[in-house]
């Protein structure tokens, strides 16, 4: 049974079936909350809060309107924006012992400082940019969701979606290109 029958029957009150929900959407909720920039333990308890009003309103979700995973990540994405703007972000430090003391047959050390400057210097990037461009790169990168999806996730027409898309890939090329030179 797909997560949008099972939520279906929670509005009826059914705990079992918001059960299946949960283990079914969690790791993606999860997972794009920590794509917007939030630290893990955040991410856990924003999700936590996201589900709780999942359970809460239940009935007024519309399957009509869009998925269920759609209708979730909208959710946890309108929690993880109050607290992006309510709230300073950790920034990860560099671990040295971490790329020094790596086990046999893992990459080099110097290809894994390659990597880690790489995903620090496009983290850096993006935290450059507003919680609602994040928001929008990683429903489109990392959960893979097309323009439809997007923007009922945004509120706003495909077109829109697209477009605002477009101008937050625009606007990471300029500061990663910038930053380059």
């Amino acid at each position: 049974m797909d997560s949008t029958s099972n939520l279906c029957r929670a509005a009826a009150g059914d705990s079992v079936a918001f059960a299946r929900v949960v283990k079914a959407e969690q790791a993606r909720v999860f997972g794009f909350l920590g794509r917007m920039g939030l630290d893990a333990v955040t991410s856990e308890d924003i999700a936590q809060e996201a589900f709780l009003r999942v359970w809460r309103s239940a009935k007024s979700f519309d399957p009509r309107l869009g998925a269920a995973s759609t209708w979730i990540l909208t959710i946890a994405r309108n929690l993880a924006l109050g607290h992006l703007g309510a709230a300073a972000r950790r920034r990860e430090n560099f671990d040295e012992d971490e790329v020094l003391q790596a086990p046999c047959g893992a990459p080099r050390p110097d290809a894994v400082l390659e990597e880690k400057q790489r995903r620090a210097r496009l983290a850096a990037a993006l935290e450059r940019l507003a919680p609602t461009e994040r928001s929008l790169l990683a429903a489109s990168y990392d959960e893979g969701l097309d323009l439809a999806a997007i923007a009922h996730l945004e509120g706003c027409s495909p077109g829109a979606a697209k477009l605002r898309l477009h101008r937050a890939r625009l606007k990471l090329k300029q500061i990663l290109e910038t930053d380059d030179g």
